[in-house]
Protein backbone atom coordinates (compact mmCIF):
# COMPACT_ATOMS: atom_id res chain seq x y z
CA UNK A 1 0.00 0.00 0.00
CA UNK A 2 1.05 3.34 -0.86
CA UNK A 3 1.42 5.99 1.55
CA UNK A 4 0.56 9.96 0.98
CA UNK A 5 0.76 12.56 4.05
CA UNK A 6 -0.42 15.60 4.72
CA UNK A 7 0.92 18.11 7.57
CA UNK A 8 -0.37 21.58 8.81
CA UNK A 9 1.66 24.78 8.52
CA UNK A 10 0.26 27.78 9.42
CA UNK A 11 2.96 29.65 7.61
CA UNK A 12 6.11 29.46 5.55
CA UNK A 13 8.25 30.32 9.29
CA UNK A 14 10.64 28.03 8.84
CA UNK A 15 9.61 26.66 12.26
CA UNK A 16 6.43 25.96 10.97
CA UNK A 17 7.64 24.85 7.15
CA UNK A 18 10.04 22.36 9.30
CA UNK A 19 7.75 20.85 11.93
CA UNK A 20 5.51 20.18 8.75
CA UNK A 21 8.12 18.63 6.96
CA UNK A 22 9.24 16.04 9.77
CA UNK A 23 5.24 15.41 10.35
CA UNK A 24 5.16 14.16 7.10
CA UNK A 25 8.31 12.21 7.15
CA UNK A 26 6.75 10.48 10.18
CA UNK A 27 3.83 9.62 8.30
CA UNK A 28 5.91 8.26 5.74
CA UNK A 29 7.86 5.93 7.89
CA UNK A 30 11.55 7.83 7.62
CA UNK A 31 13.89 9.37 10.01
CA UNK A 32 13.30 13.27 10.41
CA UNK A 33 16.74 13.30 11.22
CA UNK A 34 17.66 12.04 7.69
CA UNK A 35 14.87 11.07 5.55
CA UNK A 36 16.27 10.75 2.26
CA UNK A 37 18.94 8.77 3.64
CA UNK A 38 17.15 5.40 1.61
CA UNK A 39 16.37 7.22 -1.34
CA UNK A 40 19.65 9.75 -1.79
CA UNK A 41 23.17 8.41 -1.82
CA UNK A 42 26.32 10.00 -1.32
CA UNK A 43 27.23 11.06 -4.96
CA UNK A 44 24.03 11.41 -6.67
CA UNK A 45 23.17 14.14 -8.15
CA UNK A 46 19.56 15.26 -6.72
CA UNK A 47 17.35 17.58 -9.29
CA UNK A 48 14.89 19.79 -6.99
CA UNK A 49 11.86 21.46 -9.12
CA UNK A 50 9.44 23.88 -7.85
CA UNK A 51 7.29 25.95 -9.63
CA UNK A 52 9.03 29.15 -11.03
CA UNK A 53 6.08 29.59 -13.44
CA UNK A 54 6.42 33.53 -13.42
CA UNK A 55 8.22 36.29 -11.82
CA UNK A 56 5.68 38.99 -11.47
CA UNK A 57 1.56 39.12 -12.27
CA UNK A 58 0.38 39.64 -15.82
CA UNK A 59 -0.79 43.20 -17.05
CA UNK A 60 -4.10 40.35 -18.15
CA UNK A 61 -4.48 39.35 -14.69
CA UNK A 62 -7.81 40.94 -12.97
CA UNK A 63 -6.12 40.91 -9.98
CA UNK A 64 -3.02 41.55 -7.38
CA UNK A 65 -1.95 38.84 -5.30
CA UNK A 66 0.64 37.26 -3.26
CA UNK A 67 2.89 35.87 -6.01
CA UNK A 68 3.62 32.69 -3.29
CA UNK A 69 -0.15 31.59 -4.58
CA UNK A 70 1.52 30.94 -7.71
CA UNK A 71 4.91 29.75 -7.56
CA UNK A 72 6.73 27.81 -4.76
CA UNK A 73 7.96 29.57 -1.69
CA UNK A 74 11.71 29.53 -1.14
CA UNK A 75 11.03 28.30 2.67
CA UNK A 76 9.81 25.25 1.34
CA UNK A 77 12.68 24.35 -1.33
CA UNK A 78 15.36 25.16 1.69
CA UNK A 79 13.83 22.64 4.36
CA UNK A 80 14.16 20.01 1.51
CA UNK A 81 17.58 21.38 0.05
CA UNK A 82 18.45 20.82 3.66
CA UNK A 83 17.57 17.34 4.07
CA UNK A 84 19.36 16.18 0.38
CA UNK A 85 22.36 17.63 1.57
CA UNK A 86 21.81 15.89 5.00
CA UNK A 87 21.72 12.90 2.79
CA UNK A 88 24.43 13.44 0.71
CA UNK A 89 26.89 13.54 3.42
CA UNK A 90 29.20 16.14 1.62
CA UNK A 91 29.59 14.32 -1.92
CA UNK A 92 27.28 15.11 -5.14
CA UNK A 93 25.29 17.98 -6.17
CA UNK A 94 22.10 19.50 -6.15
CA UNK A 95 20.58 21.32 -9.02
CA UNK A 96 17.44 23.55 -8.45
CA UNK A 97 16.11 24.54 -11.85
CA UNK A 98 12.93 25.15 -13.66
CA UNK A 99 11.72 26.27 -17.34
CA UNK A 100 9.24 28.37 -16.50
CA UNK A 101 6.83 30.51 -18.55
CA UNK A 102 8.42 31.69 -21.39
CA UNK A 103 7.88 35.46 -20.48
CA UNK A 104 9.11 35.14 -17.11
CA UNK A 105 12.14 37.46 -16.03
CA UNK A 106 14.73 34.79 -13.97
CA UNK A 107 16.57 37.20 -12.19
CA UNK A 108 13.74 38.90 -11.24
CA UNK A 109 12.40 36.00 -9.30
CA UNK A 110 15.75 35.07 -8.17
CA UNK A 111 15.73 38.34 -6.83
CA UNK A 112 11.85 37.64 -5.87
CA UNK A 113 12.85 34.93 -3.60
CA UNK A 114 16.47 35.16 -2.50
CA UNK A 115 16.40 31.45 -3.31
CA UNK A 116 20.47 32.03 -4.68
CA UNK A 117 21.48 32.01 -0.86
CA UNK A 118 21.14 28.15 -1.26
CA UNK A 119 24.13 28.43 -3.94
CA UNK A 120 26.72 28.81 -0.67
CA UNK A 121 25.05 26.97 1.96
CA UNK A 122 25.79 23.71 1.80
CA UNK A 123 28.73 21.08 1.72
CA UNK A 124 28.15 20.15 -1.78
CA UNK A 125 27.58 22.01 -4.83
CA UNK A 126 24.07 23.24 -5.30
CA UNK A 127 23.55 24.92 -8.69
CA UNK A 128 20.51 26.95 -9.85
CA UNK A 129 19.64 27.22 -13.58
CA UNK A 130 17.28 28.60 -16.02
CA UNK A 131 16.57 26.15 -18.01
CA UNK A 132 15.02 27.96 -20.94
CA UNK A 133 16.99 27.93 -23.90
CA UNK A 134 14.59 30.75 -25.60
CA UNK A 135 13.07 33.92 -23.69
CA UNK A 136 10.28 36.13 -24.38
CA UNK A 137 11.67 39.80 -22.99
CA UNK A 138 8.34 41.44 -23.68
CA UNK A 139 4.92 39.83 -23.66
CA UNK A 140 3.45 41.09 -26.74
CA UNK A 141 5.74 39.42 -28.47
CA UNK A 142 4.50 36.27 -27.47
CA UNK A 143 4.16 33.27 -29.69
CA UNK A 144 6.38 34.72 -32.45
CA UNK A 145 9.45 32.47 -32.05
CA UNK A 146 11.75 34.96 -34.48
CA UNK A 147 11.54 37.21 -31.45
CA UNK A 148 12.09 35.41 -28.89
CA UNK A 149 16.09 35.92 -27.04
CA UNK A 150 18.92 32.80 -26.91
CA UNK A 151 20.27 31.80 -23.99
CA UNK A 152 22.02 29.09 -22.52
CA UNK A 153 19.85 26.94 -21.36
CA UNK A 154 20.73 24.10 -19.40
CA UNK A 155 24.39 23.56 -19.41
CA UNK A 156 24.11 19.89 -19.67
CA UNK A 157 22.34 20.04 -22.68
CA UNK A 158 18.92 17.96 -23.40
CA UNK A 159 17.93 14.20 -24.06
CA UNK A 160 15.02 13.65 -26.73
CA UNK A 161 12.93 11.21 -25.77
CA UNK A 162 10.45 9.49 -28.55
CA UNK A 163 7.36 7.64 -27.13
CA UNK A 164 5.94 6.05 -30.33
CA UNK A 165 2.81 4.53 -29.99
CA UNK A 166 2.66 4.96 -26.70
CA UNK A 167 1.85 8.66 -27.16
CA UNK A 168 -1.88 9.49 -26.03
CA UNK A 169 -1.42 12.61 -29.18
CA UNK A 170 -0.76 9.36 -31.44
CA UNK A 171 -3.80 8.61 -34.55
CA UNK A 172 -4.90 12.26 -33.34
CA UNK A 173 -4.96 15.09 -36.11
CA UNK A 174 -1.28 16.50 -35.69
CA UNK A 175 -2.39 19.01 -38.59
CA UNK A 176 -4.06 20.95 -36.18
CA UNK A 177 -1.93 20.87 -33.15
CA UNK A 178 -0.35 24.40 -31.51
CA UNK A 179 2.11 25.14 -29.17
CA UNK A 180 3.77 27.62 -27.35
CA UNK A 181 4.52 29.71 -31.02
CA UNK A 182 2.28 30.53 -33.77
CA UNK A 183 4.82 28.13 -36.02
CA UNK A 184 3.38 25.15 -35.88
CA UNK A 185 5.54 23.07 -38.27
CA UNK A 186 7.67 22.06 -35.23
CA UNK A 187 5.05 20.87 -32.98
CA UNK A 188 3.39 18.98 -35.82
CA UNK A 189 6.46 17.20 -36.97
CA UNK A 190 7.11 16.35 -33.37
CA UNK A 191 3.76 14.69 -33.21
CA UNK A 192 3.15 12.64 -36.59
CA UNK A 193 3.02 8.75 -36.61
CA UNK A 194 5.35 7.00 -34.60
CA UNK A 195 7.67 10.04 -34.26
CA UNK A 196 5.85 11.39 -30.38
CA UNK A 197 9.20 13.74 -29.24
CA UNK A 198 9.92 15.38 -25.83
CA UNK A 199 13.47 17.20 -25.44
CA UNK A 200 13.93 17.31 -21.32
CA UNK A 201 16.73 19.56 -19.82
CA UNK A 202 19.47 16.78 -19.06
CA UNK A 203 20.15 18.03 -15.62
CA UNK A 204 16.84 17.13 -14.95
CA UNK A 205 16.49 13.74 -17.08
CA UNK A 206 20.20 11.89 -16.15
CA UNK A 207 19.32 12.93 -12.34
CA UNK A 208 19.79 10.40 -9.59
CA UNK A 209 17.06 11.98 -7.77
CA UNK A 210 14.26 13.61 -8.73
CA UNK A 211 12.02 15.95 -6.04
CA UNK A 212 9.09 17.90 -7.21
CA UNK A 213 7.90 20.38 -5.42
CA UNK A 214 5.10 21.99 -6.88
CA UNK A 215 2.45 24.80 -6.10
CA UNK A 216 -1.02 23.35 -5.11
CA UNK A 217 -2.88 25.42 -7.43
CA UNK A 218 -6.08 25.39 -10.10
CA UNK A 219 -5.42 25.27 -13.79
CA UNK A 220 -7.88 26.72 -16.53
CA UNK A 221 -6.70 24.17 -19.19
CA UNK A 222 -6.74 21.08 -17.20
CA UNK A 223 -8.21 22.17 -14.01
CA UNK A 224 -5.48 21.59 -11.40
CA UNK A 225 -1.62 21.49 -11.80
CA UNK A 226 0.59 19.75 -9.63
CA UNK A 227 3.29 17.51 -10.08
CA UNK A 228 2.32 16.01 -13.32
CA UNK A 229 1.39 19.08 -15.43
CA UNK A 230 4.40 20.73 -13.86
CA UNK A 231 6.62 18.14 -15.97
CA UNK A 232 5.85 21.20 -18.10
CA UNK A 233 8.86 22.86 -16.91
CA UNK A 234 11.51 19.65 -17.55
CA UNK A 235 10.98 20.16 -21.47
CA UNK A 236 13.32 22.40 -23.33
CA UNK A 237 11.60 22.70 -26.52
CA UNK A 238 8.38 24.09 -26.07
CA UNK A 239 7.25 24.08 -28.90
CA UNK A 240 7.06 20.20 -28.66
CA UNK A 241 4.30 21.16 -26.16
CA UNK A 242 0.70 20.51 -27.59
CA UNK A 243 -1.78 22.77 -25.88
CA UNK A 244 -4.68 22.77 -28.38
CA UNK A 245 -5.90 21.72 -31.63
CA UNK A 246 -6.40 25.29 -33.54
CA UNK A 247 -10.42 26.40 -33.88
CA UNK A 248 -13.97 24.66 -32.78
CA UNK A 249 -15.01 21.11 -32.36
CA UNK A 250 -17.05 21.86 -35.64
CA UNK A 251 -13.67 21.72 -37.61
CA UNK A 252 -11.92 19.35 -35.02
CA UNK A 253 -10.48 21.81 -33.08
CA UNK A 254 -10.35 22.36 -29.07
CA UNK A 255 -8.82 25.80 -28.77
CA UNK A 256 -12.12 27.53 -28.17
CA UNK A 257 -15.42 24.86 -27.01
CA UNK A 258 -17.51 26.12 -29.36
CA UNK A 259 -17.73 28.30 -32.66
CA UNK A 260 -19.88 31.08 -30.42
CA UNK A 261 -17.12 31.49 -28.09
CA UNK A 262 -14.41 31.51 -31.27
CA UNK A 263 -16.37 34.52 -32.34
CA UNK A 264 -16.37 36.75 -29.39
CA UNK A 265 -12.68 35.75 -29.07
CA UNK A 266 -11.56 37.73 -32.51
CA UNK A 267 -12.71 41.25 -31.17
CA UNK A 268 -11.04 40.07 -27.78
CA UNK A 269 -8.00 41.92 -25.81
CA UNK A 270 -7.68 38.76 -24.27
CA UNK A 271 -8.05 35.33 -25.00
CA UNK A 272 -7.63 32.26 -23.23
CA UNK A 273 -7.09 29.66 -25.92
CA UNK A 274 -7.98 25.83 -24.47
CA UNK A 275 -8.92 26.97 -21.56
CA UNK A 276 -11.72 24.81 -21.15
CA UNK A 277 -12.75 21.61 -19.59
CA UNK A 278 -13.82 20.53 -23.25
CA UNK A 279 -9.75 20.83 -24.46
CA UNK A 280 -9.26 17.35 -25.15
CA UNK A 281 -5.29 17.59 -26.41
CA UNK A 282 -3.76 19.26 -23.11
CA UNK A 283 -4.10 16.63 -20.64
CA UNK A 284 -2.82 13.97 -23.49
CA UNK A 285 0.50 16.09 -23.13
CA UNK A 286 0.68 15.97 -20.04
CA UNK A 287 -0.04 12.28 -19.59
CA UNK A 288 2.76 12.17 -22.48
CA UNK A 289 4.92 14.01 -19.93
CA UNK A 290 4.66 11.41 -17.38
CA UNK A 291 5.48 8.26 -19.44
CA UNK A 292 8.38 10.24 -20.74
CA UNK A 293 9.94 10.72 -17.62
CA UNK A 294 9.25 7.05 -16.74
CA UNK A 295 11.34 5.91 -19.30
CA UNK A 296 14.27 6.40 -16.92
CA UNK A 297 14.23 4.32 -13.69
CA UNK A 298 15.42 7.05 -11.12
CA UNK A 299 14.40 7.59 -7.56
CA UNK A 300 11.00 10.50 -7.06
CA UNK A 301 9.70 12.52 -4.22
CA UNK A 302 7.11 14.82 -3.54
CA UNK A 303 6.48 18.01 -1.51
CA UNK A 304 3.47 20.10 -2.65
CA UNK A 305 3.78 23.14 -1.35
CA UNK A 306 -0.01 24.37 -0.48
CA UNK A 307 0.90 26.38 2.81
CA UNK A 308 -0.59 29.52 0.58
CA UNK A 309 -2.20 27.62 -2.25
CA UNK A 310 -3.95 29.06 -5.71
CA UNK A 311 -7.65 28.64 -6.75
CA UNK A 312 -9.44 30.31 -9.41
CA UNK A 313 -7.92 31.43 -12.70
CA UNK A 314 -4.86 29.68 -12.17
CA UNK A 315 -1.94 28.84 -13.31
CA UNK A 316 -1.14 32.27 -14.06
CA UNK A 317 -3.77 34.69 -12.39
CA UNK A 318 -5.06 32.59 -9.07
CA UNK A 319 -6.75 33.83 -5.63
CA UNK A 320 -4.39 33.19 -2.86
CA UNK A 321 -6.07 30.19 -0.44
CA UNK A 322 -4.34 29.76 2.80
CA UNK A 323 -4.74 25.76 2.64
CA UNK A 324 -2.04 25.50 5.58
CA UNK A 325 -0.90 22.33 3.93
CA UNK A 326 1.89 20.28 2.96
CA UNK A 327 1.36 17.23 1.03
CA UNK A 328 4.48 15.03 0.40
CA UNK A 329 4.91 10.35 -0.99
CA UNK A 330 7.60 9.30 -3.01
CA UNK A 331 4.58 8.36 -5.92
CA UNK A 332 4.13 11.68 -7.77
CA UNK A 333 0.95 10.41 -9.76
CA UNK A 334 -0.87 8.72 -6.23
CA UNK A 335 0.31 12.39 -4.66
CA UNK A 336 -1.44 14.24 -7.14
CA UNK A 337 -4.47 12.38 -6.70
CA UNK A 338 -4.35 13.04 -3.13
CA UNK A 339 -3.99 16.66 -3.82
CA UNK A 340 -6.37 17.02 -5.89
CA UNK A 341 -9.36 15.33 -3.62
CA UNK A 342 -8.12 17.27 -0.52
CA UNK A 343 -8.67 20.16 -2.69
CA UNK A 344 -12.46 19.39 -3.08
CA UNK A 345 -12.48 17.70 -6.48
CA UNK A 346 -12.78 14.11 -8.10
CA UNK A 347 -9.78 13.04 -9.34
CA UNK A 348 -11.59 10.55 -11.61
CA UNK A 349 -12.62 13.79 -13.63
CA UNK A 350 -9.23 15.37 -14.11
CA UNK A 351 -8.82 13.58 -17.72
CA UNK A 352 -4.74 13.44 -17.29
CA UNK A 353 -5.30 11.05 -13.52
CA UNK A 354 -8.35 9.40 -14.92
CA UNK A 355 -6.02 8.16 -17.63
CA UNK A 356 -3.63 6.58 -15.16
CA UNK A 357 -5.69 5.23 -12.66
CA UNK A 358 -7.44 3.24 -15.75
CA UNK A 359 -4.48 2.07 -17.01
CA UNK A 360 -2.93 0.97 -14.15
CA UNK A 361 -5.93 -0.10 -12.24
CA UNK A 362 -5.48 1.89 -8.90
CA UNK A 363 -7.54 1.25 -6.20
CA UNK A 364 -7.95 4.51 -4.59
CA UNK A 365 -9.06 2.67 -1.42
CA UNK A 366 -5.29 1.20 -1.42
CA UNK A 367 -3.92 4.92 -1.28
CA UNK A 368 -2.78 5.32 2.64
CA UNK A 369 -3.73 8.69 3.17
CA UNK A 370 -2.09 10.41 6.43
CA UNK A 371 -3.13 13.78 7.86
CA UNK A 372 -1.25 15.33 10.37
CA UNK A 373 -0.01 11.74 11.09
CA UNK A 374 -3.26 9.86 11.46
CA UNK A 375 -4.66 7.58 9.09
CA UNK A 376 -7.72 8.37 7.13
CA UNK A 377 -9.29 5.32 5.66
CA UNK A 378 -12.59 7.39 4.31
CA UNK A 379 -10.15 9.90 2.48
CA UNK A 380 -11.98 9.00 -0.88
CA UNK A 381 -15.44 7.65 0.08
CA UNK A 382 -16.60 10.98 1.43
CA UNK A 383 -18.46 13.83 1.05
CA UNK A 384 -16.11 15.91 2.32
CA UNK A 385 -15.27 19.09 0.15
CA UNK A 386 -11.74 18.92 2.35
CA UNK A 387 -9.89 22.62 1.49
CA UNK A 388 -13.06 23.17 -0.84
CA UNK A 389 -11.14 25.12 -3.74
CA UNK A 390 -13.22 27.39 -5.99
CA UNK A 391 -12.32 26.92 -9.51
CA UNK A 392 -11.89 28.33 -13.11
CA UNK A 393 -15.14 29.32 -14.87
CA UNK A 394 -16.69 26.45 -16.66
CA UNK A 395 -14.72 23.70 -14.13
CA UNK A 396 -17.41 23.16 -11.68
CA UNK A 397 -17.60 19.59 -13.38
CA UNK A 398 -15.01 18.23 -11.39
CA UNK A 399 -16.41 19.15 -7.72
CA UNK A 400 -17.28 17.02 -4.98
Amino acid sequence: MSKIAIASADSYHPLQVNAAMDSLMISLGLDPANPFKEIIKPGMRVFIKPNWVASRWRESCDHRDDLYCVITHPNVIEAVADRVAKALDGQGEIIIADNPSIDADFEELMQFTGIRKLQNKYNVPCKIYDLRPLVCKDLKDYGQRDKMAHQPGDPLGEVEVNIGKDSLLYNVDSTLFRGVFNEREETVAAHTGDTQLYTFARSLYDADVYISIPKLKTHQKVGATLNLKGLVGSITRKNQLVHWRIGTPETGGDEYPDKKSWEAAQHAKVTHRGAHPCNDTIWRMVADLYQSLLTKERQYFTIIDGIMAGEGKGPFCPTSKHANTLIGGFDLLLSDIVAVRYMGFDPNKIKYLKFFIDKWNIDLNEIEVLINEEIHPDFFNNSSTYKNFLLPTAWNIIKI
